[in-house]
């Protein structure tokens, strides 16, 4: 068994649009400018009929999100916004930035008025033992729902990194080991490449320098897509492998 190590590491780049990352990865600056969405606390509103289980603040932020959402939405069928492509596609980006976050709060209100209906069925069908049991049994389940989607609401509203829409350049570089550690420094840039395919990104190569048994040296492939720099950020460092090197089956 082989021991054998790959590492992924950046090259910084200096000239003007770029930005200096401390990280394994060197990321492009895209886009102009970062859109902070005005998500401002309003006068506190509570949902008529509804017992909230959330904490006030959270309520005051998934309101101002959702409102904000539908102001952006209204926005866009704007035939001014429609006729200017900058201004629609900065629209077009808050919006969608928003959507995870309205999706999510909209859940947790239907989970909640459905909680709400069953414990006022248990009122009404507290002599049926068998209904009051199954009540019960829904009244635990959206409660446990609700819970989980209150917190799942807390990691979306938690700030954003502003760096999280950028795009990158990804350079893979096989670390000791020989010819084996080309083949798998090949088998992470398919690794890599499949997961562009799975999140819908797009990849090229920059350049690269192939193994003499197949796999790469190197290689450096640019990436464009939505959130590319989030979730993988944390990518760089070495990455290991153990087991039968395929130069000695």
């Amino acid at each position: 068994m082989n021991s054998l190590s790959m590492t992924l590491t950046g090259r910084v780049p200096t000239r003007p649009g770029c930005f200096a990352s401390s990280l394994g990865f060197s990321h492009r600056l895209r886009i102009p400018s970062v859109n902070v969405l005005p998500w401002l606390a309003p006068k506190h509103r509570r949902s008529s009929g509804i017992i909230c289980m959330a904490e006030p603040y959270l309520i005051i932020k998934l309101e101002s999100a959702e409102r904000t959402w539908k102001e952006l939405s209204v926005k866009l069928a704007d035939p001014d916004v429609v006729s200017n492509p900058s201004e629609y596609q900065k629209l077009a980006q808050s919006v969608a930035e928003l959507d995870e976050v309205v999706s999510a709060y909209r859940r947790f209100k239907d989970c909640e008025r459905q909680l709400e209906d069953a414990k006022a069925l248990a009122k009404e069908e507290g002599n049926d033992e068998d209904m009051a049991d199954m009540i019960a049994r829904e009244i635990e389940t959206l409660t446990n729902q609700l819970k989980e989607l209150e917190d799942s609401l807390k990691v979306l509203l938690l700030p954003a990194d502003p760096l999280d829409s950028r795009n990158i350049m990804l350079e893979v570089r096989a670390g000791t080991g020989g010819n084996e550690a080309g083949i798998w420094a090949g088998d992470l840039v398919r690794m890599y490449q499949k997961y562009c395919e799975r999140n819908s990104w797009k990849f090229s190569p920059v350049s690269y320098s192939e193994a003499e048994q197949g796999g790469f040296k190197t290689y450096v492939m640019e990436i464009k897509g939505k959130r590319v720099y989030s979730k993988l950020k944390y990518e760089s460092g070495v990455h290991r492998v153990q087991r039968v090197p395929l130069t000695e089956t």
